[in-house]
């Protein structure tokens, strides 16, 4: 058997071996949500979405060094608790945005339509004046065309890179548009 045959063997092994933990997985889930059965159930299919799209040689390294459910732990409690993950805007929506305020303005104000575009015209100003990899990363990420670990997939960056990238962009454009 070649070296190839044998890897992707061992990774079919490691897809079983987590199939087999669904378990264990999801009392961890289950502990980090607090005991609430609908949150643990979601984050622990998102985990294992995670899991699916995670480099296979990395994540094979990981169990073999027996580290495997402190990284899941790790990663659930991030997706879980930060407020831009993946799970937060999937399962927890935020109730109130900007959009949702603006929709309230228009029972109120007869000019919403042009509230909205004054405030996309200075987001995009804003925006333009980043460099054009920035603009592009941010606009991919927002668009809700991309996530951190999907844009760093494909561009061959680390997902640090693409979130420092957002992170910085955000916080330029919030506040040039909050001074305005």
């Amino acid at each position: 058997m070649s070296d190839i045959e044998l890897c992707s063997q061992g990774m079919g092994i490691l897809k079983e071996d987590l199939a087999r933990r669904y378990k264990e997985i999801y009392d961890l889930a289950f502990k980090i949500t607090k005991g609430n059965d609908i949150d643990a159930q979601d984050l622990t299919q998102e985990i294992y979405i995670i899991l699916l799209e995670y480099d296979e040689v990395k994540l094979k390294s990981i169990v073999d060094n027996g580290h495997l459910m402190f990284w899941l732990a790790r990663v659930m409690m991030n997706q879980y608790r930060s407020t831009t993950s993946l799970f937060q805007r999937k399962h927890h929506p935020k109730l109130i945005d900007e959009n949702a305020i603006i929709a309230n303005l228009e029972d109120v104000v007869d000019d919403s339509q042009e509230i909205k575009e004054y405030r996309l015209a200075n987001i995009a100003k804003a925006l333009s004046k980043h460099h054009f990899y920035d603009q592009i990363i941010f606009s991919i990420y927002y668009d809700g065309k991309g996530t951190v670990r999907g844009l760093a997939k494909a561009m061959n960056i680390s997902p640090t890179s693409i979130f420092k990238t957002i992170k910085s962009v955000r916080t330029s454009i919030r506040d040039e548009v909050k001074n305005k």
